[in-house]
């Protein structure tokens, strides 16, 4: 059987989704006054990149804004200006997703931060991670045993076990597709079809997206923010398992964190013990609903 052309998970199919999540532009007399808001494609595309290489120096908007707007599109896979064909870099950066996890977590918190809504009201976090989350489910393109290494302490997670999560770290989340794209998705042709589909042709006018990904899923999905750790934690040792406890078993089981309601807010203090070094890091995360699956305009 043919596997389907859409939808199709890759770069520039990724970044069309995260730019849905961006926080609010700032308005047309600000731009017309000089103003920048620094969310244009060129520099979010920048963020992601740094995300891989933090030394990565931005050539400029009149260099990269092409260039940016041709990969959202899936019409370009590489440049001279992008960091994907560089072996040893790549190297490096999938080394530390597995065995630094927290430094280039770091990195991927500071992309949030700089770039997505995280309003209580816009619930455009929640409303990303479903939409990726439907997007790796129904690529037939990905094997069922496809890892993305997604849980908030850099767990694998298979593509079987992503439609069961109960709750997502966001910048976790986004680091481990980001990361399996770089590593597995080089061809960014593939999501052609998608980003037509999704965004379809305007007559040369800008690119709508029209698409539904993640509205018909996971309506009681929670996801949280975390903030930059200084203290690194080792190697990742633990991997997600679907399936591995039921409900009534898990009633049995203590938490693994402890929770305090502040001004009406859960928040959860996290103690976590990784490798064989004792080494501890802990960190609170606010902990934010989603909206129920509905998409707001």
């Amino acid at each position: 059987m043919a596997i389907k052309e859409y939808p199709r998970l890759c770069g520039g199919t990724f970044c069309t989704l995260i730019l849905q999540a961006l926080r609010q532009r700032i308005g047309a007399r600000e731009h017309y006054k000089g103003d920048s808001d620094g969310l244009t494609d060129s520099e979010f595309l920048v963020g992601l990149i740094k995300v891989i290489n933090p030394a990565y120096k931005n050539p400029g908007k009149a260099k990269l804004k092409t260039i940016a707007n041709n990969y959202k599109a899936c019409n370009q896979s590489n440049s001279v200006y992008f960091p994907f064909n560089d072996k040893q870099l790549i190297s490096t950066f999938d080394e530390d997703v597995r065995k630094n996890y927290q430094v280039v977590l770091n990195r991927m918190i500071a992309f949030v931060d700089d770039f997505i809504d995280l309003t209580d009201t816009a619930h455009k976090d929640a409303n990303l991670v479903r939409a990726v989350i439907d997007l790796i489910q129904q690529d037939e393109s990905l094997p069922d045993d496809a890892e993305f290494y997604i849980g908030s302490n850099g767990e694998k997670i298979k593509k079987t076990a992503i439609s069961s999560l109960k709750e997502v770290c966001l910048p976790s989340f986004l680091l481990g597709v980001w990361h399996y794209i770089v590593l597995n998705r080089k061809d960014n042709s593939v999501g052609k079809a998608t980003y037509d589909i999704w965004c379809p042709s305007n007559g040369g006018g800008t690119r709508e997206y029209i698409g539904d990904m993640g509205e018909k899923i996971l309506p009681g999905l929670r996801v949280y923010h975390v903030s930059a750790q200084e203290t690194v934690s080792s190697e990742i040792v633990e991997d997600y398992v679907e399936g591995e406890k039921t409900d009534e078993e898990a009633k049995d089981v203590p938490p693994s964190s402890s929770q305090q309601i502040v001004n009406n807010n859960p928040t959860f203090f996290n103690f976590n013990i990784s490798g064989n070094n004792n080494n501890v890091f802990n960190h609170v995360d606010k902990l934010i609903i989603g909206n129920g699956g509905k998409r707001d305009e």
